[in-house]
Formats: C-alpha cells, structure tokens, sequence
C-alpha cells in the first residue's frame, strides 16, 4: 500500500580540490543527475587531490540536516526530517573525464572542467580506493589503505522504511571497476554491488592494454534497515600479466539512498532495421519489491514487465516513444522517453537538384539553394564559360553536396573554374568542407587573393599572391600524412605548403559551394563552374591538362563533378536513420540494384529524365539493446 512512508530520496556526491585549481576542483551537482532532483544532492565538502599537493590520506565529516545552516551551505540541500552525519576516508582523491552516457560516444573527454550539469557532475570528482599503480610503482601497492564511508543517523530520514543503494563510479586511469560493498553496520550483514563486466573506458593509448577515463553505475542493493551503513571498495587486483601496469580499479564518486523507486539511468533511444532484435533497459534503485511496467506512447505494453523489454521482430506500428514506470510500496517514478525508430528510407521531392556526371559508381547529386544557373557567362577579359552558377553577396546562395565517404579521402585534389568580381569585406566561401579544426577552406581573400588552409587554420594558409578577377582556374591538391598542400591558378603552381600539420576530415560534413555554414566568411559575389573532386594527387601536368584542354585527367579518380551543363532539376531527397546500412539504386524496380557505398542520410537523387528506384541493403539482423552500459 502506498504512503506507509513519506518516502525519501537523498543523494552523495564526492568532489575534490585539485590543488586549488578552479578549472579541475568541483563539481556541485546543479541539475538532476541519475533521477534525483538537485534538491535532493548533498555534494560533499571537496577533498585534498591532485599531484604534489594530496597528502597520503584523507579522512573528513559532514552533517546533513533539516536545518536552515545546512541548507544555506553551497552543495548541500536540507533533508525534509532528520540528520544524517556522513564519514569518509580515502588514500587519496581525483577527478575524471567520464562525463557518462547522456555525452554523446565515447563519453570522455581528457582534459577540462568540461562537465556538464548533472550526470557528469556527480561523476567528476571521485575517491582513490590506495591502489592506482601496479606494486613498487610511486602510486601505491595493495597494502595501502582503501576508503571507508560510513553514514549515521539513517533512520531519522527513513523512519518507517527500509532504504537500498546505488553506487556510482569514475576514475581517470581504469580498466575495470571491482565490486563494492554496502555494510548494515548494525546487523553486520554485507551485500555485494557490481558494476558492468566491461565499461566504456576512453584509453589513454599508454599501455599495450587499455586503460584510461571510464565509470558506471552499479547494480541496486537489496533492502537495508539500519541507522549506521558503512561503504567499502572490493580490493583493487591487478591485471594478470601486467603487474607492473595499472589495477582494475575500485573506486567511488558518490551513491544513491532511496525507499522509493528511482530510475537513475532511463533507456536509450535506438533506430533499428527490419529482422533486428530490439531490448530497452534501464536501472533503477528501490527498496524491493518493485513493479515494472513499459509504456508505448503512454500506452502500456501487455506483459512488458520487467527491468528490461524485448521485441523481437519490430514492424513501423512499434515506432515511438518508449517509458518505464517503476512502483513500490513508497512511491512510482517515470523514465525520460527513448524514442524508437524502425527504421526505413523516406523521400521529399524537390527542385535545384545539381546532377554529378563523374563516371564512377557513387553518384553525388547536389543541390543549388539560392544561386542562379546560367548557361554560359563571359568576363571583362572575353573568357566565356559554359554551365554556371552565379552566387551574390547581397542574396547569399550556396550549392550544397551531402556528407559522403568517398570524400573523407587522405589524398586528393579539388579543381574548378571561377569568375573571381568585387573582392569582398571579408573573406568569402569559393570551398569549404571544413568543422572545427578539420576539412578544407578555399576562401578570397579581401585584398582579391585566394587561400586555401586545412580547418580554417590561417597559420597554414597557402595564398595566392596575385588578386584575381574574372575567370581563372584554380586548383588544390593535398596530402594529409606527407603533409602537402598546393595551390594552382591557371593550370600552375601558384604555392605550395610542404609542410602541413596531420588534418582529418569530418565525418559526414556536406560540400558547401558559394557560401558556408561558419559565420566567419561570407557569400561569394562570382561565379563557378565544373567543380570535380579528385581522390589523389594529381600531378602539375595533369592539373594543366584540366585547364588547358578541360579533360577529366584521371577518371578513375574522378568522385565528384558538376559540371552545371543544365538548370538544376526536379528531384528526391531519401532519408533514413540507422548508420550500417549501404543504400542501392536500379533502373528497374526488378532490376539489379547496384550499391551506392558510404552513402549517407540525407542522400541527393537528381531525376536525370529517367526512371530510378532506391532502397538500402540491411545489415545481418542483430540484436540492438538500449543498455546504459552497452551505448
């Protein structure tokens, strides 16, 4: 029966003062973090940590109340009755980069206060169980002492209830958490918490193992009646074969004490194909025993009544938005929603689709947004140009090539023709496939130059040093590794880098034409014409045999030319979700499909006055669990 307790939940969270260092000491959690309010976090008085300045052991106390001085203290929150007076020790303390699983893959970062609000807040600062190195290492061996926490007064908040734990973990130099233990101190009983048989750990790349930033939570205690708890680590072992190396850690940033149920990590959405296998799980702490009940769309599912639910064939009528309510004799809670999709290709037709009429398999149809086709052009010096797209800074336009796998190649050359007019107030966008610190930028410059820098880094920028106007050809051609880049006016080397920091590409990042994303530039006032892609190098000849006569060079290296011989035409944009699927198209809808590899949502499909039909080849089904500990 529900209300024989007035229920409670209340949170601890273990922080550390790096020696003194605002930008790694922290963190108070302000917003909720693994189900519980922030009303209901007590972050710990920060513990001595750090490299240099940790003394060799640590033992601190601290209060928590129902009195205004407790509640007026940063990090800590009044308990709705009762005073629970918290003890802890530990060899030493750190902070970790785990940031948990509402960060995005991997979950880490190395280095920063980069946490956000909540979850990774109450990952951040945790306590060292006394072994972080392996024996005879500066960090400590296995008789060095480990940590205590113990906590007095429970049942001045749990009156009338028993109360189970949650633990939560994160260290900075991992492979595997051990277990730990939570103590009914009065009764001298123990139960065992595990964690997940292998988190996530972001390997710091130092050792033949891995071993880096990682954390989790554990599995729920059982039901516990005591006024005195007491929280210990499992001794740290060492990896077999490694004694030299790091341990598998045990280690602790903070826990959870509740009677009523709380869901401290809800499911996660997922996009699956047809014959996937589909689980939703979730954790979630409570004095047993619990009911467990998933909802579609706020609508329960018949049967799906435990921790996890399992569909084993999903059609498109399972789509949605999946919760979990939790319920016990104090109380029910609510999962956030994981949304589900199955997944299948959707299109939107659509007009200014700009054909690719490279002769290799993998077609990579653009799309014009407010630029202006033109069959032909001339300049003040009578160079006409045929098949155009004219762009103006005053009514910005781009051409817009969607991310592929083909383009994320580590040699390559970029060439086309542009009628170069006003030089800009700033720098505007001739190429760019660049985000953050990766792609390739190919700018004019004010003063009537071009540039070309790998990630819009200006320290290696390879300029021309002539302003050019009216029609030029202008080629670049690169070499991630060897570190090269050069650039080519009129079928010459103009400049070269020989050089150049190591740069990637962007994985899915589109091809922007005439304009860009990055406020940085503005829209070009000119005009291009027969833009192509190569993936490698092409040689100084070659490059002056485009210019000269407009041959494709080396076809087989050809990934992408627009060559803008028409107006931009009707056409489809095909959407999907799930990313290990490789879409094909046919001439026929019987016909042989042929596959169109790395191609990404979304996907660009000019109509080209023929007939064509599209569909994805699904990978081998597969059982996709929403799991906190398998994202």
């Amino acid at each position: 029966m529900l209300g024989v307790s007035s229920a409670a939940t209340v949170a601890f969270n273990f922080q550390c003062d790096y020696c003194g260092a605002a930008s790694y000491s922290g963190a108070v959690v302000t917003a909720p973090a693994f189900g519980v309010g922030v009303n209901a976090w007590e972050s710990l008085t920060q513990m001595k940590c750090g490299y240099g300045c940790s003394p060799a052991f640590n033992a601190l106390s601290e209060v928590v109340d129902a009195t205004a001085t407790t509640s007026g203290t940063p990090g800590l929150h009044a308990l709705p009755n009762g005073s629970i007076t918290v003890s802890w020790s530990a060899y030493t303390a750190n902070v970790s980069g785990f940031g948990g699983y509402d960060r995005s893959a991997p979950h880490y970062t190395f280095g920063g206060n980069g946490y956000h609000p909540g979850n990774e807040q109450a990952y951040w600062g945790f306590l060292r169980d006394g072994v972080n190195f392996g024996p005879g290492s500066s960090g400590g061996n296995n008789d060095q002492p480990g940590y205590q926490i113990d906590l007095v007064g429970l049942k001045s908040l749990f009156t009338n209830s028993a109360f189970a734990v949650q633990l939560f973990a994160s260290a900075d130099s991992m492979q595997y958490l051990t277990n730990a233990f939570v103590i009914d101190a009065t009764a001298g009983t123990t139960q065992s918490v595990v964690y997940a048989a292998t988190p996530p750990v972001g390997d710091a790349g130092d050792t033949s193992w891995v071993r880096g930033v990682g954390g989790g939570l554990s599995t729920a205690s059982g039901a516990v009646n005591t006024d005195h708890l007491q929280i210990i680590g499992n001794r740290a072992a060492h990896v077999p074969g490694k004694v030299t190396g790091y341990n598998f850690a045990s280690t602790i940033s903070g826990f959870i004490i509740t009677d009523q149920p709380v869901i401290s990590m809800p499911p996660n959405s997922l996009a699956v194909v047809g014959g996937d296998t589909l689980v939703l799980s979730a954790y979630a702490v409570g004095v047993p025993p619990m009911a467990y009940q998933w909802r579609l769309n706020g609508t329960p599912i018949p049967g799906a009544t435990n921790l996890s639910y399992t569909n084993a064939a999903p059609t498109i009528a399972d789509a949605g938005a999946y919760d979990l309510v939790v319920t016990n004799l104090y109380g029910s809670a609510v999962s956030a929603a994981a949304t589900v999709t199955v997944d299948r290709i959707t299109f939107t037709p659509g007009t200014n689709f700009v054909v690719d009429s490279n002769p290799g398999p993998t077609e990579h149809d653009g799309r014009s947004w407010g630029a202006t086709w033109l069959a032909s052009a001339k300049d003040g010096a009578g160079i006409t140009r045929n098949g155009v797209m004219s762009f103006q800074t005053a009514s910005p336009g781009q051409v817009v090539v969607p991310g592929h796998t083909n383009f994320n190649t580590a040699t390559g050359t970029i060439t086309f023709w542009a009628n170069l007019q006003t030089p800009p107030a700033a720098p505007a966008t001739l190429f760019d496939r660049a985000a953050s610190s990766d792609g390739l930028l190919i700018v004019q410059n004010p003063d009537g130059t071009v540039t070309t820098y790998p990630g819009g880094a200006p320290a290696y920028a390879v300029p021309n040093f002539s302003p050019l106007l009216g029609w030029h050809h202008l080629a670049v051609s690169f070499d991630q590794a060897g570190g090269v880049l050069n650039l080519y006016v009129d079928g010459a080397l103009a400049n070269s880098y020989g050089a150049m920091p190591d740069w990637n590409w962007t994985a899915g990042q589109e091809i922007e034409l005439g304009s860009s994303h990055n406020t940085n530039y503005v829209a070009l006032d000119g005009m291009l014409s027969d833009v192509r892609f190569y993936n490698e190098v092409l040689t100084d000849a070659q490059v002056a045999a485009i210019y000269s006569t407009g041959t494709l060079a080396v076809p087989a290296a050809l990934i992408l030319q627009l060559g803008f011989s028409s107006p931009p035409e009707a056409g489809a944009e095909f959407q999907w979700q799930a990313t290990d699927v490789i879409l094909q198209s046919s001439g026929t809808a019987d016909g042989t499909y042929t596959d169109q590899p790395g191609a990404t949502s979304p996907y660009n499909a000019a109509a080209q006055g023929a007939m064509k039909f599209f569909r994805y080849r699904g990978h081998t089904p597969q059982t996709l669990i929403s799991n906190p500990f398998l994202m």
